[in-house]
């Protein structure tokens, strides 16, 4: 992942150059971008049209852009894919962000914007003796939930998973409350059985999922499990019981879909480990 600059129009225009904005990139990124800001670019087009996967650490590194500007200024992202844009909206950040469809776009919005805030900005009065200067009004909060964010830290906290092909895979696990703040139900059919059961989720990763449900069920039994999450994106997947314990039940995909993988790969971010534990690409 490479990061360029230009200007147009008087506008500062950042393009990430690469596929990923994940965890091996997000720290770097926010410190290129923090330095933009402290030279004083306030107004920022973010072009992220030839990034195809945001992480929930890459994403948590473009929010904090934004904390770093600290309304003295404008973010506005361009070029934002769908699957990118679904991550926008389950963390419910599509309405904090500024977002067009391509740089023209984003540079009329940002235009727009700039001409909104000078028509608000106070006029100065003067008088024959004294000036009387605008009073200074401390930036106004942009809403940030502080528990999404420190689900989306730059930190390294994941739990490790034991899998049946030898290799180890650490993925950072989220929890229904940072999701949504609400329950996530889905429903689970046995394939053997037919057995039809409720539960609720506890929290998620891309390889499996913590449930309870108030129905009794045995470890190796397999479940199909549907379910949606937020509001555009819906899962069917077929996953085995690996482990139960005080009414919860740990489950484990097999062979989800590409597109569920990708999804909570992005909402969780995740880091595969060999057997060795170096980390693979």
């Amino acid at each position: 992942m490479k990061i360029n600059t230009e200007i147009r129009q008087q506008i500062f225009i950042v393009t990430c150059e690469g596929s990923r904005l994940d965890a091996s990139f997000a720290q770097s990124f926010f410190t290129s971008m923090q330095g933009f800001i402290q030279k004083g670019h306030m107004d920022i087009v973010l072009d992220l049209s030839s990034v195809d996967f945001v992480d929930s650490t890459g994403l948590g590194a473009i929010v904090r852009c934004l904390k770093e500007l600290n309304g003295r200024g404008q973010l506005v992202l361009c070029g934002v894919n769908e699957m990118v844009l679904s991550l926008l909206k389950m963390t419910r950040l599509d309405d904090i962000f500024i977002q067009a469809a391509d740089r023209d776009e984003a540079l009329k919005r940002l235009k727009l914007e700039q001409e909104k805030k000078a028509a608000a900005a106070p006029v100065q009065k003067e008088t024959e003796d004294t000036v009387v200067k605008p009073k200074e009004e401390k930036p106004k909060s942009k809403g940030f939930d502080e528990s999404l964010l420190a689900s989306l830290s730059m930190e390294d906290g994941e739990a490790v998973q034991e899998v049946d092909t030898g290799e180890r895979r650490r993925h950072r696990r989220i929890t229904n409350k940072q999701i949504l703040g609400e329950d996530i139900i889905v429903y689970c059919s046995s394939n053997t059985s037919g057995k039809r059961i409720t539960g609720v989720i506890l929290d998620i990763s891309p390889s499996g999922l913590l449930l309870v449900s108030p129905s009794k069920l045995s470890v190796g039994d397999e479940f199909v499990i549907t379910g949606r999450i937020g509001r555009n994106f819906k899962f069917r997947e077929r996953a085995v019981i690996r482990n139960y314990r005080d009414g919860k039940y740990g489950f484990e995909f097999i062979k989800p879909t590409r597109e569920t993988t990708s999804f909570l790969n992005q909402l969780t971010g995740s880091v595969m480990l060999s057997a060795k534990g170096r980390l693979n690409s």
